[in-house]
């Protein structure tokens, strides 16, 4: 069921905005005893997490206990803190459309759910530098761009590398 949940999540700043979101759902479970966690949450977090709790209440995985509805929150927080992170740096702001191809693409070739950490920085003009467990790659047009100039300017530095 979290698996659901975390398709809506494309980068960490969304990560961390629903996060907020959950920590203020735990602190209302203790609010109003025996009573729906969705209700108790309603005019404090999203549409998204508010729908999200209601279908897990329909499901009958969260009770009225409130112990109980804690304990499915931080579960939840656990299983988004645990997915893997791609950090991506690229020249512009992607519209949304973009970073849910970005998202698919990533999830696709790594046949894992990630989250998006996307830094802008417009001096790599164009392409994306990639990090990802460790591994970096450079395919930004500076380094390309870069390349060309070290090879137009100083041919004899470029030959001996």
């Amino acid at each position: 069921m979290f698996e659901e949940f975390a398709k809506k999540i494309k980068t960490k700043e969304e990560l961390i905005s629903y996060l907020e979101e959950i920590s203020q759902a735990q602190q209302s479970a203790f609010e109003k005893k025996e009573d729906l966690l969705s209700e108790k949450v309603k005019e404090k977090v999203s549409e998204t997490l508010k729908n999200f709790l209601e279908r897990a209440e329909e499901k009958g995985i969260i009770s009225k206990n409130p112990k109980q509805q804690n304990s499915f929150l931080k579960k939840l927080k656990e299983y988004l803190l645990s997915l893997p992170e791609v950090k991506l740096k690229i020249a512009f702001s992607p519209s949304s459309e973009f970073l849910e191809e970005i998202n698919q693409w990533f999830e696709k070739e790594l046949s894992v759910k990630v989250i998006l950490d996307l830094t802008i920085n417009p001096k790599i003009v164009g392409g994306a530098i990639i990090e990802y467990q460790g591994n970096w790659r450079d395919f930004s047009l500076r380094k390309k761009i870069d390349n060309l100039i070290e090879k137009l300017y100083y041919p004899r530095n470029s030959a001996t590398q």
